[in-house]
């Protein structure tokens, strides 16, 4: 009877925490896009496709000092997220990030979120820190603070004041990156078999030292 019980309970418990992870599911099944439910979130290629896009976009956009919010989803769900936003569900591209975060385009406002090889949303609402920062900070820096610390997903922003291309993760904030660092970020938080040597572990030590203030 237990055991009975528990299954009954467990399964309960499993579809109301995978809801969104299910929603999406049944929503790719139902339009018979099944090739992005195959391709791992891991997958070297992708990421550095998306990895490209995303540094050729904000190199361009920091000129013109567009404002930008990118959301790189890693191994937690962020389906919730997701679903605060307009579904996009394109491939990365320079083009197309710099047309969504146009000041005057419907999408600007909010977050795009990218998982694998796709951009699956934009417009998302994130959550804003609750942590003390720099009044210097933001709308978009907070919530990519926020952001980073509900999850383990990697943000990028660009700044709509200054330009400033900065990098979120873990709960800190790193500004004033270089699109060539920008790179380097992303490429060792988001390749999975991306093996740095010593050189590398330690230039990216120092990119991140000294936390959420700098």
């Amino acid at each position: 009877f237990i055991l009975r019980s528990s299954l009954g309970i467990g399964v309960t418990a499993a579809i109301v925490i995978f809801q969104p992870e299910l929603r999406r599911l049944l929503e790719q099944l139902g339009k018979g896009n099944i090739s992005g439910l195959l391709i791992s979130a891991d997958d070297p290629d992708a990421a550095e496709a998306a990895i490209d896009a995303t540094v050729k976009a904000c190199s361009d956009m920091s000129k013109t000092k567009t404002g930008v919010l990118i959301v790189f989803e890693r191994k937690e769900r962020l389906g919730e997220i997701v679903a605060t936003g307009t579904t996009v569900d394109a491939e990365p591209s320079a083009p197309l990030l710099k047309n969504i975060f146009f000041k005057n385009a419907p999408l600007h406002d909010g977050a795009v979120v990218i998982e694998g090889d796709r951009i699956v949303a934009a417009k998302c609402i994130l959550p804003v820190t609750q942590s003390d920062v720099p009044k210097s900070y933001g709308t978009r820096h907070r919530a990519a603070v926020g952001m980073s610390e509900s999850s383990d997903s990697v943000l990028v922003v660009v700044s709509e004041e200054t330009g400033a291309i900065s990098v979120a993760i873990g709960g800190m904030l790193k500004r004033h990156l270089s699109p060539e660092v920008l790179r380097k970020v992303l490429e060792s938080e988001l390749i999975a078999d991306n093996k740095p040597d010593k050189k590398g572990i330690s230039a990216l030590r120092n990119i991140w030292k000294g936390g959420a203030g700098k």
